[in-house]
């Protein structure tokens, strides 16, 4: 029969005095896995590992090893489970070798010293941290990194199957966190157990195995990182807007955080902008309106177009078609019906084909009031043309029915104010 998970927990619940902050938490972790333990501030991260640690009393079942831990003495608990955390005070003048010696003498009968293999294996513990220079140093006179990596060593050195860490590079440099999540994730590799609380979730997805989101006290996700890591559930548990991509080199997931949308920037944001571009064109006019707080869509975007991923990103309305085909017919409807309902229409000026040159015929068909031509400067009508003539025609076409021309984007804020466009240049068509 296998072994039991080395840390499981039913029904667990702890807290501080009379508030109770984790509450009826059942999880269970195997051996050779590192989990981090993620949420927002105040969530339960660092309540959870402390009642694991036995640091803090709770309720509830709590297992190491299939035994309940109220039934380990203190010195079995030191061998069975390391515990790291965040920070901790240094009232006396002790080296850096006498504080990761301590950890050794769980291991040793209450008269007896340490021997040599518990110094060997401390000087081991100095040395995978990269604090052994440091040994001789008074814990008082190191910097927060510094201390970091020392309360590491000692629970390195106490050479436990479980290892727990309340956020073990909050102080650390960037290379430093990467040698200390390494160093864990070839610890668990090698058969221990590793827990984590994490604050920073690229750190989290990019090393850990598995990801446990808790709020409120409650675990409301747990899975491997690429499924933890939603934008739907980063928005629902932490408030934000994010994009998640596969870093190139590893394959996981990670985050990229979008700025806050600023509603009440300028008057008429409650304006319904529909934007018609394609080749890339409007990518950053997209993230423009959406920082704004406009209510923004895009027209017809294929699927392999810049425009499209921004759109996609930002969660904004859009047609995607395959891309190099005709647009389809009701595709065509789609758009026409988006352009009925807009407030106001930006046409990014962007290059026309055959196949999406129905776009540009459909604009000829909407009040010239309500459209905006946005054509970056140094640009021309010409240049976006690929019909032999037909588009820069119907793009001039549309300035001399009266639809402004622009090229900054401030200028489009100004014709949607009702003020003349900022840097409008009819004399840019041909």
């Amino acid at each position: 029969m296998s072994s039991p998970d080395p840390v499981s927990a039913g029904d667990l619940c702890a807290g501080y005095g009379m508030e109770e902050i984790v509450k009826s938490v059942s999880c269970s972790f195997a051996w050779r896995t590192f989990t981090g333990i993620i949420g927002p501030n105040g969530s339960g991260k660092t309540t959870l590992l402390r009642a694991f640690s036995r640091a803090i009393p709770s309720s509830g079942i709590l297992e190491l090893d299939g035994r309940a831990v109220g039934d380990y003495t203190p010195a079995e608990l030191g061998m069975a489970l390391g515990f790291v955390p965040q920070d901790e005070e240094r009232p006396f003048a002790y080296t850096v070798l006498q504080v990761v010696l301590m950890s050794r003498y769980a291991r040793t009968s209450r008269f007896s010293s340490l021997t040599q293999n518990d110094y060997a294996r401390c000087y081991q513990a100095l040395e995978e941290t990269g604090v052994w220079h440091l040994k001789d140093r008074s814990i008082r006179a190191l910097s927060g990194g510094e201390w970091q990596r020392v309360l590491i060593a000692r629970a390195l050195a106490q050479d436990t199957q479980v290892l727990l860490l309340d956020e073990p590079t909050s102080h650390l440099d960037l290379s430093h966190q990467a040698e200390v999540l390494s160093l864990m994730r070839t610890l668990a590799g090698s058969g221990r157990t590793i827990i984590g609380v994490f604050h920073d979730l690229n750190l989290a997805s990019l090393y850990c195995d598995r990801l446990l989101m808790i709020r409120g006290g409650r675990i409301v996700a747990d899975g491997i990182p690429a499924d933890v890591l939603t934008p739907e559930k980063i928005r629902e548990v932490y408030g934000a807007d994010v994009v998640t991509a596969r870093h190139p080199a590893t394959g996981r997931t990670f985050l990229m955080p979008l700025d806050s949308r600023n509603p009440g920037t300028h008057s008429g944001n409650e304006q319904k902008i529909l934007v018609i571009s394609g080749g890339g064109s409007g990518a950053e006019l997209l993230r423009f309106l959406y920082r704004r707080g406009f209510s923004v869509s895009a027209g017809i975007l294929a699927t392999t177009d810049s425009d499209y991923a921004v759109a996609k990103a930002l969660e904004i309305p859009c047609i995607p078609i395959l891309p190099f085909l005709q647009i389809p017919a009701d595709s065509l409807e789609k758009l026409k019906r988006m352009l009925s309902q807009a407030d106001r229409v930006i046409l990014s000026a962007h290059p026309v084909g055959s196949g999406n040159y129905p776009v540009i015929e459909a604009l000829g068909n909407i009040d010239p009031g309500r459209l905006i031509i946005h054509l970056p400067e140094g640009r021309d009508f010409a240049s976006y043309d690929f019909t032999k003539g037909s588009a820069a025609a119907a793009y001039a076409a549309l300035v001399t029915d009266g639809v402004p021309c622009t090229g900054t984007f401030d200028g489009i804020l100004s014709c949607f104010n009702g003020a003349s466009c900022l840097g409008s240049d009819p004399e840019r068509a041909p």
